[in-house]
């Protein structure tokens, strides 16, 4: 076999043509720096390979340049979609991208030859072959192009559907796949708003989601919602969906109708992915075939295209839904060019690899006419098992129907998804006809009998021929995925005012298996009627879990026109089960829902453990009278414990802050419940009494707060309530509070200052700088007073003449530069205090390229990660690494893969000049004078949720919003000022390294990275010292937590951890915990690498400890505690969760800050 580059140097004279294709282009980069030999050699030889597996060039530039999306035809030829416009066409520039065709004619694993299919394209993100042609997405148009005069390229343009939207061009249509059914399925990302006519009306899809199309009946109906940028989609073998995210964070999403993931707009629920904390993904295939190995069958391709891998996830049952587990990588590579877009089988049994080939990827992080971009490489490489046979390509050209419905058996779902479609453009009577025949000779004692009449099933829904007759065989199927798969064509077959369908839904809401009820549940959603909706409230008669509570939770909202009426007219629905109407209640969350409550309540209908969840909902929807009601119920029912009490209480104050709405009657019960004996109900009645201005008890509730021996939780609801009271006498008392000698206290009463009385506040903030005890945090001190309207104001006059100590006026501009308002005046006004100079790193072009290059001459990664780590710098309170921090910055994962050195340089240096997509911040003006500034995370119609620089989600009503505006980075600057320049260049070196192929690639391991340990605090210790270490296995309030992270590594360094030593004899101790969830129950281990100086607790409960940790856990939340001897111990604690075999538990770890 020739090499792919002799056979590209014997064609040079001929390609001069082809070249000409991609004019300009081939000069355009001339002046690149830092830009790899485009060599594919030097790149392949860079690839570390999966055992048993080998690489070879499919096909390179100048073949092909830039492919975005590449799909097989029948005839085995390779389309690809290639665009050297992207990201933006500069002014005057034609639109020529292009689809090309590429085909190994002798099928010895090269193409020999690459022909230019259609022309004249802006930013092409898809291609698939099909209908004669090939449907290409250009901008906001879904085409047909076809050949009708047989030269080999398109003649004939079809604008078959339009109205796609265009905001963003790498968030346009893409990822077009054809399903099992027939279908054509699209994704569309998170900036698009899709408004697309049909001739069943206007479909629409705003934001990120998946479309599903029948071009014979131009039918366009949306899959599933959200999803940042879905830029991969396949099935398995039984038709369930999975989709990858190339800027999302949760590895791989399982996908079913009516789905809902993390950014679709107005959304108050979201299902969640299968890996959290895992990189970005683009690109998915579902691998099946003879030439790969048994073990390989089924699982999931992806590509992690910042980090230059091909990812591999192995996929298990969970319930309704699935758990998955991420393998050693196809292929990783050193090369930074290296860039895998798009995988998918071929029709050899090979794998095939779109490479665009850049050392640049950002988006808007990076100019557009970098110089740097590469316009003109592109390859595609294929993968192959070593030492197993190719599969033969099928020869489908003049194939009967017979043979075609024989490839039906075939274990390559490429023949087989080929077939269906060969199958669908023949005449519908004539394979409806030799369908039948086919399932008849069927053998029934085949392992893939089942499957076999499920591919038919598929092909009668392919050519719109329902078969009920098979539909209820195959519904009745002891394989459980057969019988999800059935219903899911049920659904598609059913047709307005036809109720035969329903029965295949009533059967799966009460199948033994989950994810047929899960299918049930969500096919039941298309029926609208009252008895579709009291149907799948049968679910509730066996356990939810997590992709089942929120199928029920989305049904019930999709059937509330149904429903609710019937309810409203006192008519008895769900068999008068409370827990279900009271389940159905909650997730509609409409004020609508109140009136029906109350009705059962003051009926005595609902049973006693269910009157706390009703009261809720109408705390939550409810008017001021309704509120009303919910107190006096609260007050005073027997059937409620403390807790539901004081849950209650929580959110009637919740609801007056949020809605401004405050309970009518009589309110006088609140004096009994302030003197309630539990320490929760005594705070919130103190809270409730605030703000609803219960002036009788302002006396009470004043002395409260200035009483040094009341109980922490109590005093500070007291002086909450005092601060909702408002007026003259609350600034007197709160003034008297900042007075004590007690920092707490004086940190209360300026926080509480601050919202009515700003001046005062500012000048007490003052006299608490001055005088801040050792290692305490002025942002504490300045939060509440940095985010009123004319705070810093305030604080610049409070400054005026006074001097504070170097270090405190360090970390206060610390907190002034993190806060929503960064003034200029006020950090000068610190800096005057302090008598700092405004030396700070002033980022000019010599010093970029100074610092580029000693990063790489002298830059160190270790000492970079323990930068990193510092406290000071606080990096993992805005970033995490594989999923381990917070979330108010992008995950750092694999950024150093991603982003080159002098773009890191910049976000450090001057965090405004490189925004991340979806981290741009919104600043919010309120009516009551406060300033936020966050994230968005989510909107609806009457709350805008941001996630400010703290971590901290804030809820915002709309109807409160005087003002918002774009705002800045929430990374503040001069964030690294007190770094050397050693330091900086070792930071620097650090995110450099994140996600290469070396020491800072986060590993397929399941390790424990995020932590919770154990600070000291006066009150903690005391409580230690007067229990045992058992108290903090529990939630003890007196006990303080703060979160720790593992290195990259995995492992938890015990330097830093705080240490504890509540009695004399007792040895200096850190205490650690974990978190996580349990999906299936059953036996888990805990690996860990040395059980030296530990001592465990799971779940409070004190656990023997000899090697490995073997558990027995229940589905549900679980804490995992470590007391660690300091005296014994001082190597890093390092735990991994790890399965045991033949045990069906799933775990997942819980991540975040």
């Amino acid at each position: 076999m020739k090499s792919i580059r002799s056979r590209i140097s014997e064609r040079l004279p001929c390609l001069a043509c082809l070249a000409l294709c991609f004019p300009t282009l081939l000069y355009a980069q001339r002046d690149l720096q830092d830009i790899p030999d485009p060599d594919p050699e030097i790149e392949r030889s860079s690839f570390i390979v999966a055992d048993g597996f080998e690489v070879n060039l499919y096909a390179a530039d100048p073949l092909i340049a830039k492919p975005i999306q590449m799909n097989f035809d029948a005839e085995g030829r390779l389309w690809v979609a290639s665009s050297s416009v992207y990201p933006q066409i500069m002014p005057g520039q034609p639109a020529d991208d292009k689809i090309l065709i590429l085909e190994d004619k002798d099928q010895d694993g090269t193409a020999e030859t690459t022909s230019v299919f259609a022309d004249g394209l802006l930013i092409p993100t898809g291609v698939i072959p099909g209908d004669g042609g090939a449907y290409v997405v250009n901008s906001t148009e879904l085409l047909h192009l076809s050949d009708t005069d047989n030269d080999g390229k398109a003649d004939r343009r079809k604008i078959v559907l339009s109205g796609f939207g265009t905001e963003d061009t790498h968030h346009l249509l893409h990822t077009l796949r054809w399903g099992h059914d027939g279908c054509l399925y699209m994704n569309q990302s998170i900036y698009i708003h899709s408004h697309v006519e049909t001739p069943y009306g206007v479909k629409r899809l705003n934001g990120g989601g998946i479309w599903r199309f029948r071009p014979e009946t131009l039918e366009l109906d949306v899959l599933s919602y959200g999803l940042v940028n879905p830029w991969g989609h396949h099935f398995d073998a039984w038709g369930q969906s999975f989709a990858t995210d190339g800027a999302g964070r949760e590895g791989i999403n399982y996908v079913f109708p009516g789905s809902v993931f993390v950014t679709a707009p107005g959304a108050e629920r979201f299902v969640s992915g299968l890996n959290p904390g895992s990189p970005k993904h683009c690109g998915l295939e579902v691998v099946s075939g003879r030439h790969l190995p048994d073990d390989w069958q089924g699982s999931l391709l992806t590509n992690d295209f910042r980090a230059h891998r091909v990812c591999r996830f192995v996929l298990s049952e969970d319930g309704s839904g699935y758990a998955s587990r991420q393998e050693v990588e196809l292929i990783k590579s050193t090369h930074v060019a290296f860039r895998p877009i798009d995988v998918k089988m071929g029709p050899d049994g090979a794998i095939y690899i779109a490479d665009w080939y850049n050392p640049i990827i950002q988006h808007g992080e990076v100019d557009f006419r970098d110089s740097r971009r590469d316009h003109v490489h592109g390859r595609i490489w294929r993968v192959t098992a070593k030492n197993r046979p190719l599969v033969k390509r099928p020869n489908f050209k003049g194939a009967s129907i017979a043979k075609l419905l024989d490839v039906l058996k075939e274990p390559e779902e490429w023949n087989r998804t080929h077939a269906k479609l060969l199958l669908k453009a023949r005449d519908a009577d004539d394979v409806e006809t030799s369908l039948q025949s086919w399932t008849t000779k069927l053998d029934p004692d085949s392992p893939l009998f089942n499957h076999h009449l499920l591919e038919a099933l598929w092909v009668h829904q392919a050519i719109g021929r329902p078969n009920v007759r098979l539909l209820r065989g195959l519904s009745q199927s002891l394989d459980h995925r057969v019988r999800s798969a059935a219903i899911r064509v049920a659904v598609d077959w059913m047709v307005d005012g036809d109720t035969q369908y329903q029965h295949f839904m009533g059967a799966g809401i009460r199948d033994e298996h989950p994810r047929v009820r899960l299918e049930a549940l969500r096919g039941l959603a298309k029926f609208q009627s009252l008895s579709a909706a009291e149907a799948a409230m049968l679910a509730l008669d066996k356990p939810l879990d997590r992709f089942l509570d929120f199928a029920l939770w989305q049904t019930m909202r999709d059937l509330e026109p149904y429903w609710l009426p019937a309810v409203q007219e006192g008519k008895v629905v769900f068999d008068g089960d409370i827990d279900k109407l009271a389940f159905a209640l909650r997730a509609i969350d409409s004020p609508a829902v109140v009136e029906p409550l109350l009705t059962l309540i003051a009926s005595g209908k609902v049973a006693d453990d269910q009157v706390a969840g009703v009261l809720m909902v109408m705390a939550n929807l409810g008017g001021a009278e309704d509120l009303g009601q919910v107190f006096a119920l609260a007050s005073s029912d027997a059937r409620l414990s403390n807790e539901d009490k004081a849950e209650l209480l929580e959110a009637l104050v919740a609801a007056t802050n949020s809605r401004k709405v405050i309970p009518t009657g009589d309110l006088a019960a609140l004096r009994t419940l302030i003197k309630s004996s539990d320490p929760r109900v005594r705070a919130a009645a103190l809270r409730a009494a605030g703000e609803w201005k219960q002036e009788s008890l302002r006396d009470v509730v004043s002395k409260l707060a200035l009483n040094t021996n009341v109980d922490r939780q109590e005093r500070d609801a007291a002086i909450d309530a005092v601060t909702a009271f408002n007026g003259p006498e609350s600034v007197k008392t709160l003034n008297q509070l900042s007075m004590l000698d007690n920092y707490d206290d004086r940190l209360r009463a300026v926080r509480s200052l601050s919202v009515i009385a700003p001046k005062l506040a500012a000048q007490r903030a003052v006299e608490v700088l001055k005088t801040l005890p050792e290692g305490s945090d002025p942002s504490l001190v300045l939060e509440v007073l940095l985010g009123r309207k004319n705070g810093p104001a305030e604080l610049i006059a409070a400054l005026a003449n006074t001097e504070l100590d170097v270090d405190v006026a360090k970390m206060t501009l610390r907190a002034v530069r993190s806060s929503s308002q960064q003034s200029p005046e006020l950090i000068a006004a610190i800096q005057k205090a302090g008598g700092l100079s405004e030396a700070g790193w002033k980022l000019t072009p010599e010093l970029l390229q100074e610092l580029v290059a000693e990063v790489a001459a002298s830059g160190d990664a270790h000492r970079g990660e323990a930068i990193f780590r510092q406290k000071e710098l606080q990096c993992a309170k805005c970033h995490a690494i594989g999923g381990a921090g917070g979330r108010v910055g992008p995950d750092l994962i694999s950024v150093g893969a991603s982003a080159q050195v002098d773009y890191l340089v910049q976000s450090l240096l001057t965090p405004n000049s490189k925004l991340k997509e979806n981290f741009h911040s919104l600043v919010i003006a309120t009516d009551d004078g406060r300033i936020v500034t966050g994230i968005p995370i989510r909107q609806s119609d009457t709350e805008i949720v941001l996630r400010d620089a703290e971590d901290r989600e804030i809820t915002i009503p709309v109807n409160s919003i005087e003002e918002k505006q774009d705002g800045r980075s929430l990374m503040p600057d001069g964030s690294v000022d007190q770094l050397t320049r050693g330091e900086l260049v070792d930071l620097v070196r650090f995110l450099s390294e994140l996600g290469k192929v070396g020491d800072f690639a986060i590993g397929n391991a399941q390790v424990v990275r995020r932590w919770q340990t154990l600070t000291w605090t006066e009150e903690g210790n005391y409580r230690l010292n007067r229990t045992s270490y058992d108290i903090a296995a529990t939630d003890d309030p007196a006990l303080t937590w703060e979160s720790a992270y593992s290195r990259v590594g995995g492992d938890l360094p015990l330097d830093g951890l705080p240490q504890v030593k509540p009695h004399r004899e007792t040895p200096q101790t850190s205490f650690v915990r974990f978190d996580l969830e349990v999906s299936t129950p059953g036996a888990i281990r805990l690996q860990i690498n040395s059980i030296d100086g530990l001592s465990l607790w799971v779940d409070s409960k004190p656990t023997p400890l000899q090697g490995d940790v073997k558990l027995e856990l229940d589905r549900g939340s679980h804490r995992i505690n470590f007391a660690i001897d300091r005296e014994t111990r001082e190597m890093p604690l390092r735990v991994e969760l790890v399965g045991v075999p033949g045990s069906e538990a799933q775990a997942q770890l819980v991540s975040g800050k």
